[in-house]
């Protein structure tokens, strides 16, 4: 038994630490890079995983080193740590003193999966260090495009600040952006599926960041609900893994006067209608509808995006 360490990122970045720890310190045996592309859906992902997961042996723990927490590389793994019965301890915020420090204590046959993964949540933090003057107030400040104005609508009394097609639900650009640029108080997951998935619930659990309440509903229930006015006064994000979905709560009399389309992979019978947005000819169609009625349909990766409607881009 040994402990194997998994890199995953956002992009090549996972790829870049492990060059650059290899450089440093010498290549490391089990050590593996598993990178999600922007073009790459949650299964095709998963594939990869799966795949990596073929180099370790089965008793191996391992220690999975990833980018953000919240974000899809994370989701991921937390969803494997769910499924696996070995120790899988997961670490975000991955840096090269964290992955150095990785390395060394590995040398000891006595560290765990575990007990490295506190001793680099030290060291990766220690590393980070800036030239700026001891004696200079550091100051964080939100980004005025982060405070984007909300228009008043019935939606809006009801307490949905913004409602989303995402099959990725929450992972870092809903973590780290969206939430923060709409002040949300909820996030709401509608999908009649990941209700009655365990291991999805526990993933989305974890990532939803601290402060935010979760609530992870039936497409029914959540209509129900949202008419009955009982999210009055918070700010819910609303995310469906289906388009359709939101079709359904428009159908079932939730006041949705504006959807964002941010991101639904490539499948059978999908063209492409944004970079990250592929639906079948039905949903353009309903789509298209919904314009004529009034309800703004706009795509934004992120909130610091132009906003343009559907029919502004799409065919274009």
């Amino acid at each position: 038994m040994s402990v194997g360490i998994i890199i995953a990122s956002h992009g090549d970045f996972a790829l870049g630490v492990k060059q650059t720890s290899d450089m440093i310190f010498g290549e490391q045996e089990k050590v593996e890079v598993c990178i999600l592309k922007p073009e790459d859906s949650l299964e095709l992902f998963r594939e990869k995983l799966d795949k990596v997961l073929t180099k370790f042996d089965s008793d191996d723990e391992l220690l999975c080193l990833v980018d953000l927490w919240g974000g899809t590389p994370f989701n991921q793994l937390n969803q494997l740590k769910e499924e696996e019965t070995r120790p899988i301890e997961i670490v975000s915020g991955l840096n090269i003193p964290m992955i150095l420090r990785a390395y060394s204590d590995r040398f000891n046959p006595n560290e765990t999966a575990a007990s490295i993964a506190k001793s680099i949540m030290i060291e990766g933090s220690n590393g980070i260090k800036t030239s700026a003057s001891n004696n200079e107030e550091l100051v964080h400040k939100q980004s005025n495009l982060m405070n984007l104005p909300i228009s008043e609508s019935k939606m809006i009394n009801l307490g949905i600040r913004h409602v989303r097609l995402d099959e990725r639900l929450i992972h870092g650009q809903v973590a780290t952006l969206w939430l923060g640029s709409l002040g949300a108080t909820r996030v709401m997951i509608v999908d009649d599926e990941v209700v009655n998935d365990p291991i999805a619930k526990a993933s989305l659990k974890a990532a939803v960041p601290g402060g935010i309440k979760l609530s992870i509903l039936k497409t029914e229930t959540a209509a129900r609900r949202i008419k009955e006015d009982a999210y009055h006064g918070q700010k819910v994000m609303l995310i469906v893994k289906n388009i359709k979905t939101i079709f359904r709560l428009i159908e079932s009399g939730v006041p949705i006067n504006k959807f964002n389309l941010g991101n639904s992979s490539p499948k059978e019978g999908t063209k492409q209608v944004t970079k990250s947005v592929f639906l079948s000819e039905e949903d353009v169609h309903k789509i298209l509808e919904l314009e004529k009625d009034g309800v703004v349909v706009t795509a934004q990766m992120v909130p610091m995006e132009e906003e343009k409607s559907f029919s502004q881009f799409y065919g274009k």
